[in-house]
């Protein structure tokens, strides 16, 4: 995060464990194939190492963010960045 002053996220995939353990959400499933079933504990390990919204730091300064969401967008869901722009805002 110090590296980089301005980041532009346009729709970003942010909270992958949370998204890819509902296999209500159209296309999660069919990608436990290539990404792994996260409700295996294995994967569910693995992708919460590297999902971003389980790794923001607190007291950490992260540079300043343009994200963008699309109401139907089928791959990634609107609320995503929006919970992703409050973790980062309260970090």
């Amino acid at each position: 995060p110090e590296l980089f002053r301005v980041a532009i996220l346009g729709v970003p995939f942010v909270d992958v464990a949370c998204t890819m353990t509902d296999s209500t959400i159209p296309l999660t499933s069919g990608e436990w194939v290539e990404w792994g079933n996260p409700n295996e504990e294995l994967y569910h390990q693995y992708m919460m190492e590297y999902s971003p919204m389980n790794n923001v730091q607190a007291k950490k300064k992260y540079p300043s963010c343009w994200l963008t969401g699309g109401l139907h967008d089928p791959r990634v869901a609107y609320w995503e960045p929006a919970k992703f722009t409050a973790t980062l805002r309260h970090a």
